[in-house]
């Protein structure tokens, strides 16, 4: 579309992330991954496109820029603009049409595509097995013994980072003998939906890992309430296919099924400290519901959380390098993990709602409806982790987990 220069100018939408790449340049890109391009403007432009608000127009922005001492004209912001919406960055007509085109063919498919293989783990089938194995044999604290774990807690984190943190969880599920895995997911996009259940087989490298269609249906059915069926919130999300394509690669041969849950934030009672998860009774109803399902149809199910820890430094809005707190954070940490290891669903949360949950756990829905539908009796901490990563002042922590009855 074109823009005049007095007419007003679209917002650019707010799931549009942006980073300092170099000085002076930043690159703009997609959190909800419609966008196909990152693109990259000079920083004193970004900073003026804050400024759009559905109602200013490119002379606006101009002589705003003037004031400021900036040099760009109208033309040459009305360029920046066409570009952004042309990309898809821009909350413009343009850009609804598109989306709606793409959630569309989205929830028509009958499986879910690898969206991450061949970016955080190999699409070569063979070298993903020997990858998946070095994280398992670097687990040297694993033991042959281990009982049947009822739930785990596995990192989320790319596999290139944080790819031996995995080892332990999935160390740890080769002895369970479910048939059905649920697997809670933590949603990376701002979404008001408490669970997000996808029907969709899950696409790997490693062959399909099909979900349980009958234990969904039959749970929504016992549900007194509708949950959404949008499927788009499981398209780009990283936290449920790390999972399954694991679990595939443990279990190549056994007739094993998903049921995939991305769970929508617990902020009103962690940052707000706003009551108690425990006393909602939508919470209760659902973790309670997914009991029943497997008791009903006779599952025999074992629960994984899709979860990483603490999110710290200036990649995260910190004014701070995040080592100068690693220590901090690890005692943190080791006070969550004490308390999900008891197993204290509450006493999990009281610890994150004492802090306003101010290092940015990314994994307290998945574990804490770990913890709610599990009901597990025992748990250990198995490993626990930190990636620094130095060269953006910021840095990620994250543990793997195991529970039993």
């Amino acid at each position: 579309m074109a823009y005049s220069a007095s007419s007003p100018l679209p917002p650019v939408r707010h799931d549009i992330t942006a980073y300092e790449f170099v000085p002076g340049m930043v690159a703009l890109y997609d959190d909800s991954f419609y966008a196909p391009n990152t693109l990259r403007l000079p920083t004193d432009v970004v900073e003026f496109l804050e400024l759009l608000d559905g109602e200013r127009s490119a002379e606006f922005m101009a002589m705003q820029a003037a004031r400021a001492g900036v040099a760009f004209s109208t033309e040459d912001f009305l360029e920046v603009v066409e570009t952004l919406d042309r990309e898809y960055f821009l909350q413009s007509p343009r850009f609804e049409a598109f989306r709606a085109e793409s959630d569309r063919a989205f929830n028509a498919l009958t499986s879910r595509p690898a969206a991450h293989a061949g970016i955080s783990y190999p699409n070569d089938p063979a070298e993903l097995r020997a990858m998946f194995d070095s994280f398992l044999a670097a687990d040297r604290d694993s033991s042959a013994n281990r009982r049947p774990p009822v739930a785990v807690v596995a990192p989320h984190i790319d596999f290139r980072v944080g790819g031996e943190s995995y080892g332990p969880a999935y160390n740890a599920l080769r002895h369970s003998d479910a048939d059905t895995f649920v697997i809670f997911g933590t949603s990376h996009r701002v979404n008001r939906d408490t669970f997000m259940i996808s029907r969709l087989d899950f696409e790997t490298p490693l062959g399909m890992m099909p979900t349980d269609r009958e234990f969904i249906d039959h749970f929504r059915a016992n549900l007194p309430f509708q949950l959404t069926r949008d499927e788009t919130p499981h398209r780009r999300e990283h936290s449920i296919e790390f999972q399954a394509v694991f679990l595939r690669h443990i279990f190549p041969d056994r007739d094993i099924k998903i049921v995939p849950i991305l769970t929508g934030s617990l902020h009103e009672y962690v940052e707000f400290a706003n009551g108690n998860a425990g006393n909602d009774q939508r919470l209760n109803t659902l973790y309670g519901t997914l009991e029943r399902t497997a008791e009903e149809l006779g599952r025999r199910v074992c629960y994984i959380a899709g979860a990483d820890l603490c999110h710290i430094g200036r990649k995260f809005g910190d004014e701070f390098d995040a080592r100068s707190i690693l220590e901090e954070v690890r005692e943190f940490d080791y006070q969550v993990l004490e308390q999900a290891a008891r197993p204290d669903a509450d006493g999990f949360l009281k610890v994150l709602t004492g802090v306003r949950n101010r290092y940015r756990v990314c994994g307290v829905a998945p574990i804490y409806a770990t913890l709610r539908s599990a009901k597990p009796a025992t748990g250990e901490v198995l490993c626990y982790a930190q990636w620094d990563e130095s060269e953006r002042d910021s840095a990620v922590t994250f543990a793997s987990l195991a529970f039993y009855k």
